[in-house]
């Protein structure tokens, strides 16, 4: 079976459900509604009453459409109710005519406030189209509709159209004067004043009827001067929108009414009491819609500017929002140091709207040695090369140190700039900053890792938002950094691992290497030492000899503990054991130098692996060789030479034994340097060149062949 759906209630519907009978909140609400349009009624009929024209407006009808407006249609009955009431207690029975005229004005109230609703419009009259239906349908139908169908009943032979004139303009300033008073300032009529704006508006409508009695009471009659009123109008409309100005205006007619009904005032230059009352209802009529439409005007231009404002402060939200969230997952994903402070760094001027930003912060090497590295956005890195790091100046020192976020709108305003030599400020050639923002970036562990920098040349550029935004990407940067720091020790960790696992095989080669050069080198010098014109006696003690100068060169070698040694003493104390007679095989010169302890080791075992090559193969190995040992230093780089002369001939050997790798890739790789090894007829040729450690030649003393600009 079907069963037809049910509909769901329409407030703004119109149709039969306007006139059935009133729940009970609804009779309630006409109740109040005629009570409180009888009382209206009835003090205009005697407060606002002109002997010679009448009643001089209506401020029931505004009372009757904003009741109708809020309330709904079906309230009517309150209207009609509520008019008759006021006949009643004026003249104390109610005619036919009195009907229809009653019913005339309550015609006058439903219809406009029946468009108002079924346009949907907003009660609290916050948009143009609700001030617009209120002018033409509250005002100008209201009426008509209670002008045209009531003055004709009441009006005195020949006095129709005067008198439906006055009724006509008395209901628009009724409906003008009083409709947006009750609309606006009731319950829910619109937002809570705070106290200054209270105390604004007070003031506002104090001066508004202070000019109005000017104009309208105290002066003489002038009519020109009745529209001096309309620039002091505008405070209110413009200040508190359609609240203030119908505040303003309900005053404004009050006082004008009044001038009228009291016989002075500019209006009372009219020929006769008629003309006065429809020149007053006319001015008040015209100014009210136009101060109304303007207050909307206003309002509504002031709500699009607060939507466009409240959208670019979303759509930058937004855009910001998107940026730290693109810049968090990238260095989240990032284990690369320098790309990861390049997009902070890019990222921190997109979010502070900076031209030029940089970010200061400090690594750590392979062999764990800090220094100071930067990234550049806005700027070519040439243009800030030359300058240097920032140095611990006032300016810079709280960002360094980590007390806090530092952002002054104009730097080179503040107490702290330019208080350092040689510059003064910021040196020749620099971009010309004024806004100044600086961030100290701080690791998990709390240390300060670096600081971002940005800077405008315009004066006020970076605000409260900017610096919150960008002490979280600070934040961002500091994990990433703390991540990629992990991430390099990792491998760092991994290639010592590797290097000393190579280094241990390195070793157990090295070590079956030197047995057995070491047992050769004990032969060769045994042999040597028989084969000179020698008593057994002086035999033995030069053979002891070289066996000490052996022991030395290996204790040389296993001398971990040492934090570095003189390379003069390092080559002398290597050499030894092949230097018979003493002194007599050997030339070494060069200047005073100090090498790290790995580095000496590594030139030990060099040194003891071409002494004994010489010796079997080389210029050692016969009465007349020699060899010559010297090295040169510019700067920090050593250029160490070993040469032999007036030896046996030498060739190229077929294939390189271990000795030979040792020296030109276990030294090399050991010493971070070169290895060149020339086997020239006249004897071998071997030239090391690579970088002293600076920290190791500090306190060196100054010999005949040192540069003693060296420290």
């Amino acid at each position: 079976m079907n069963r037809a759906r049910p509909r769901t209630a329409d407030p703004t519907r119109v149709g039969l459900a306007t006139v059935l009978p009133l729940s009970r909140g609804e009779l309630f609400a006409a109740l109040g509604l005629a009570l409180a349009y009888g009382a209206v009624s009835v003090a205009s009929l005697y407060l606002l009453f002109a002997p010679s024209a009448g009643v001089t407006f209506w401020p029931a009808a505004g009372l009757a459409f904003a009741a109708l407006v809020v309330g709904g249609a079906r309230l009517w009955p309150g209207v009609l109710v509520g008019h008759l009431l006021a006949l009643v207690t004026l003249e104390g029975a109610v005619e036919v005519n009195d009907l229809w005229v009653a019913g005339a004005s309550t015609l006058a109230a439903v219809v406009p406030a029946l468009a108002f609703r079924r346009l949907r419009l907003d009660p609290n009259l916050a948009s143009l189209n609700a001030i617009l239906v209120l002018v033409l349908g509250g005002g100008l139908l209201g009426a008509t509709i209670s002008a045209g169908l009531g003055a004709p009943l009441v009006a005195p032979e020949g006095e129709a159209a005067r008198l439906g004139a006055t009724w006509w303009f008395g209901h628009l300033a009724g409906v003008l004067a009083v409709a947006p008073v009750v609309l606006t300032w009731r319950r829910g009529g619109g937002p809570a004043l705070a106290w200054p704006e209270r105390l604004h508006l007070a003031a506002a409508l104090l001066v508004t009827v202070a000019v109005a009695y000017a104009i309208f009471v105290w002066v003489p009659p002038q009519v020109l001067r009745s529209w001096y009123i309309f620039p002091i109008l505008v405070w209110p409309a413009l200040a508190f929108s359609v609240r203030g100005a119908s505040a303003a205006l309900l005053g404004l007619a009050v006082v004008a009414f009044a001038g009228v009904i009291e016989g002075i005032g500019p209006f009372n230059a009219a020929p006769d009491g008629r003309a006065q009352v429809l020149l007053a209802q006319q001015f008040v009529s015209i100014v009210s819609a136009t101060v109304l439409i303007l207050a909307a005007v206003a309002d509504e231009r002031r709500g699009r500017e607060q939507l466009q404002v409240s959208e670019r402060r979303l759509r930058d939200e937004s855009e910001a929002l998107e940026i730290l969230n693109r810049t968090g997952a990238a260095v989240a994903a990032q284990l690369d140091l320098d790309t990861a402070v390049q997009t902070v760094t890019d990222s921190g001027r997109a979010l502070s709207g900076a031209q030029i930003g940089a970010f200061f912060y400090n690594v750590i090497d392979e062999v764990g040695e800090r220094f100071t590295l930067f990234a550049l956005s806005g700027a070519p890195r040439a243009a800030f090369e030359r300058f240097g790091h920032p140095r611990n100046t006032a300016v810079f020192a709280p960002t360094f140190s980590g007390e806090g976020v530092v952002r002054v709108a104009d730097i080179t305003q503040d107490a702290r700039y330019g208080q350092n030599p040689p510059n003064r400020g910021m040196p020749e050639g620099h971009p010309p900053f004024r806004s100044y923002l600086a961030v100290p970036v701080r690791s998990r562990s709390g240390e300060i890792i670096g600081g971002l920098f940005f800077g405008h040349e315009d004066a006020g550029v970076f605000t409260v938002r900017a610096e919150r935004l960008i002490v979280g990407l600070a934040n961002q940067a500091a994990v990433a950094i703390d991540n990629a720091r992990l991430y390099q020790a990792a491998q760092r960790e991994i290639a010592e691992r590797r290097r000393a696992e190579e280094h241990q095989r390195l070793l157990m080669n090295e070590l079956n290497h030197r047995v057995k050069n070491t047992l050769a080198t004990v032969q060769s010098m045994g042999a040597q030492t028989m084969r000179s014109d020698r008593t057994l006696s002086e035999a033995r003690e030069a053979f002891v000899s070289r066996l000490m100068a052996l022991s030395a060169a290996h204790n040389l070698l296993t001398a971990e503990s040492w934090e570095s040694a003189d390379l003069e003493d390092v080559v002398r104390l290597a050499v030894a054991a092949f230097d018979e007679p003493q002194g007599g095989r050997f030339s070494i010169s060069g200047p005073g130098a100090r090498l790290k302890a790995s580095h000496a080791l590594g030139l030990a075992m060099a040194l003891h692996e071409l002494g004994s090559n010489a010796v079997k193969y080389g210029a050692l190995s016969d009465e007349s060789g020699r060899v010559s040992i010297d090295w040169t230093l510019t700067d920090d780089l050593l250029r160490f030479v070993w040469r032999e002369v007036d030896g046996p001939a030498v060739q190229p050997p077929l294939r390189r034994g271990f000795g030979s790798r040792l020296i030109q890739e276990g030294l090399a790789r050991e010493l971070n340097g070169q290895v060149r090894m020339d086997y020239l007829p006249e004897g071998l040729s071997c030239e090391l060149s690579f970088r002293l450690d600076r920290a190791e030649q500090a306190g060196l003393e100054v010999s005949p062949e040192t540069d003693a600009d060296v420290i």
